[in-house]
């Protein structure tokens, strides 16, 4: 890669990116859809690209056409769990991020929805080549809140590997089975949606690269972990396996374990072990076919 396309980077450059392109933003969008009662979401697509560049030091290509998201023909996706609308458990009413209790109907049940997803436009064998054999890395990047249930909201960066066996099966199994199934009966394929931190998600073998944590109340990010050279590996927990599946990679020594007590011994799947399971069985949806890139 030529060094013209390399980036100066740093973790002051990185905060100050994140203040000025989401936390900002997102500042100002709460305030207004408290006032109009619109939505207080973001689009974060582009926002995600300026934060890739500076992750992992590679310049753009300075257009918004699709195509190479960095000069290095990396993929970048990005999606938000942290203001999704929400909906009543009661009433079904939709509940804004800011809203305590149902605007319909006052009650405190509400479901707080954690569903936003990845999404890959693959409408031509030549879009699921150019995944799979000329962009070096797919970088996912997510926005969600930690489970502590603070305010405080995390930004993680995963790396990708398109040649990765389980990339290579997930991606070609929706274009075959998925896309052009619906096409050949005239339907409208929905796109690939892949969901964070979820079974197909963790059979991708995702390298962790970069984590920060944005401290709501004191307007202030923090970087937790970032490092291009030794990114850590994102191990799959055994929560999300059956007990089949369980004992086809620890052995009939845990057949008499509840899960409980396996997930003691052993909380997460080792990635050697990753190639012993299978892809799961996909439901074929349609869904209107307007939707967002990234």
């Amino acid at each position: 890669m030529s060094e013209t396309h390399k980036l100066e980077t740093s973790e002051e450059l990185i905060k100050e990116c994140i203040k000025d392109l989401y936390v900002d933003p997102r500042n100002s969008m709460r305030k207004w859809s408290e006032i109009t009662n619109q939505t207080a979401m973001a689009r974060l697509g582009y926002p995600s690209q300026h934060l890739s560049s500076l992750i992992t030091g590679i310049k753009g290509v300075g257009t918004s056409a699709r195509g190479d998201d960095l000069a290095d023909g990396s993929e970048v996706k990005s999606c938000s769990r942290a203001d999704q609308l929400s909906e009543c458990k009661d009433c079904g009413a939709k509940v804004l991020v800011w809203q305590e209790k149902c605007p319909a109907c006052n009650s405190e049940n509400i479901n707080i929805k954690t569903d936003s997803h990845w999404i890959f436009s693959i409408k031509t064998k030549y879009e699921l080549d150019l995944l799979l054999n000329k962009v070096p890395r797919i970088l996912l990047m997510l926005f969600d809140k930690r489970e502590d249930d603070s305010d405080d909201i995390r930004l993680r960066c995963w790396s990708v590997n398109p040649k990765e066996k389980y990339v290579i099966e997930f991606f070609k199994d929706y274009f075959n089975n998925n896309y052009l199934a619906k096409s050949l009966k005239g339907k409208t394929p929905a796109p690939c949606n892949l969901h964070p931190l979820k079974y197909d998600f963790y059979m991708m073998k995702p390298k962790l690269i970069f984590h920060s944590e944005i401290d709501i109340q004191d307007n202030e990010v923090k970087i937790l972990f970032w490092n291009l050279e030794k990114p850590k590996d994102e191990k799959m927990p055994i929560s999300l396996l059956s007990k089949d599946q369980l004992i086809d990679i620890f052995g009939e020594k845990i057949g008499n374990l509840a899960k409980k007590e396996i997930a003691k011994e052993y909380p997460c799947v080792p990635y050697k072990d990753l190639d012993k399971l299978n892809m799961k069985e996909k439901k074929l949806k349609t869904y209107k076919e307007k939707y967002s890139r990234r």
